[in-house]
């Protein structure tokens, strides 16, 4: 049985590894970019800091507003509040802003991938692999042990079974039928 199932391992065609990953040597990997997040604790600072400020204003207005010598500076803090807190809004969002766009073209990217590699999807060599790999797991469902007597007795009928399988995808009429290049697709033509 174990014979067996070597030669299974043998016959079958290979998984398409060019269809499931990218050509590790295309120049498209060398610049080496880097996944672009906002950086949020940075904004939790800036908007802590303004908070601050904010509440040192609100907690000392009698004091600025109502008091001649503190005029100036009452309406310097105003300024300086608004602007800094529109400057930190400003540039969080142009952060974001920076994030959504490189994740909307890592997208586009992956998408243009994608449509690139459905050909390959759609190939014989896939079909045939796939094809192969359903026939081997019925197959292999149908294996069973017919008794305990640890002997070739065990698994007669599973034997057969097996070296079907092995018969549907040679061609014993070579000299060398246990290579998948002289196996056939299956019994029946694949339509996929």
């Amino acid at each position: 049985m174990l014979d067996l199932f070597d030669v299974i391992k043998r016959i079958g065609p290979k998984a398409p590894t060019d269809v499931f990953f990218l050509d590790p040597t295309d120049p498209e990997w060398e610049d080496n970019m880097n996944y672009i997040y906002p950086d949020y604790p940075r904004w939790y600072s800036r908007f802590a800091s303004s908070g601050l400020m904010m509440f040192f204003y609100v907690y000392n207005y009698q004091i600025l507003n109502y008091n001649a010598h503190w005029r100036a500076l009452n309406k310097l803090a105003l300024f300086y509040i608004f602007f800094y807190t529109g400057r930190t809004i400003y540039h969080y969002k142009k952060d974001v802003l920076r994030a959504n766009l490189f994740d909307e073209y890592v997208q586009l990217r992956a998408d243009e991938l994608i449509n690139e590699r459905e050909p390959l999807i759609k190939s014989e060599k896939v079909k045939k692999w796939i094809w192969y790999n359903l026939d081997m797991q019925e197959t292999i469902s149908r294996v069973y042990r017919q008794s305990n007597k640890n002997s070739s007795e065990d698994f007669k009928d599973s034997e057969l079974i097996l070296q079907d399988f092995i018969r549907r995808y040679t061609d014993e009429t070579h000299a060398l039928p246990l290579t998948f290049e002289n196996a056939l697709i299956g019994p029946i033509d694949v339509k996929m």
